[in-house]
């Protein structure tokens, strides 16, 4: 299931070491080498960007939903939830925290619930409405170099009868348990919080990527789920990050199992690098300078300090 191997070259009579890993599971390659300024942890002002004229802080201009949602758009304390209007698949929504610019370390669990449970407020209206629906995910792009055209905080719910490349890979796939299995056996395991086991893949998907595996239904772990992602965005502020990507992957027949991962992405600075080349794009393979094991043991080490 998971292989590596060390590829040594010699440059001027340096000795230059190459890492390259193989994932089974999902079908691909991961290389990582020393250290050359892939990952920014550079801080910079961007406050003219925040204070910039924003759709989300005017509910009012929105996108409304159609008359079969009973609504024109979900809302409670913390956030409200509105179509996309330029969706991703046959139901496509917008969830906005009703804070214009929150920081890494200002979002509580209790904030990122509030944004979750109106997620899956809309997700069961959808699934009353139309019983085709079969797989759901919770997205986040969070800044603009992980993808955000807007910089107001906000994730995105996408449902469809048909389910993404990257859940085809594990639909009804039992090695999948496999592979988090041996993945919760290695020294990449972090540990538990609530319902949710906490690990550190083996050939990540990104720079400091968290996996985290829940038992049970979606409604009854975001409580957990809440707790993870705060945790998490606590760790990446203390290590000078303040980009990422989240995604939670959910089948509604229980195809694979309700779980989470997080990547960081290069910081919002005006002159930054990108953290995808011809490699990730074009080759499908991730570029990485830090070795999954080292991450495990930092959280595991930031985790002790804040349970």
């Amino acid at each position: 299931m998971f292989e590596k191997w060390i590829e040594k070259i010699n440059i001027n009579g340096i000795e230059k070491e190459v890492e390259v890993r193989w994932d089974g599971i999902f079908g691909r390659y991961c290389r990582i080498i020393s250290r050359v300024g892939l990952e920014i942890d550079k801080q910079e002002d961007f406050s003219e960007k925040i204070d910039e004229e924003c759709i989300f802080c005017h509910p009012e201009k929105i996108a409304s939903f159609d008359e079969r949602f009973e609504k024109k758009k979900f809302e409670n304390e913390y956030a409200f939830l509105f179509p996309n209007i330029n969706p991703y698949s046959s139901y496509s929504s917008v969830c906005a925290f009703k804070k214009h610019y929150i920081k890494l370390n200002e979002f509580s669990p209790k904030l990122i619930q509030g944004n979750l449970e109106l997620a899956i407020e809309y997700m069961n209206k959808v699934l009353e409405m139309d019983g085709n629906m079969k797989y759901a995910s919770i997205n986040w792009n969070y800044l603009m170099p992980a993808g955000a055209s807007i910089l107001h905080p906000h994730m995105q719910v996408v449902i469809d009868k048909f389910p993404t490349s990257y859940m085809k890979k594990i639909l009804k796939n039992k090695k999948f348990y496999d592979y988090i299995g041996e993945e919760m056996r290695s020294n990449r395991y972090v540990g538990k919080i609530g319902s949710a086991n906490i690990f550190i893949p083996f050939a990540p998907f990104g720079f400091n990527e968290i996996f985290a595996f829940l038992d049970g239904d979606i409604e009854n772990a975001l409580e957990s789920i809440s707790k993870i992602i705060s945790y998490v965005l606590l760790y990446y502020n203390s290590i000078r990050r303040n980009s990422f990507n989240l995604a939670i992957y959910y089948s509604i027949e229980k195809e694979f199992p309700l779980h989470l991962r997080m990547i960081t992405r290069q910081n919002m600075i005006k002159y930054y690098r990108n953290d995808a080349m011809f490699f990730e794009r074009l080759h499908m393979e991730t570029i990485l300078e830090k070795k999954p094991e080292e991450i495990a043991k930092e959280l595991k080490d930031f985790l002790k300090s804040q349970l």
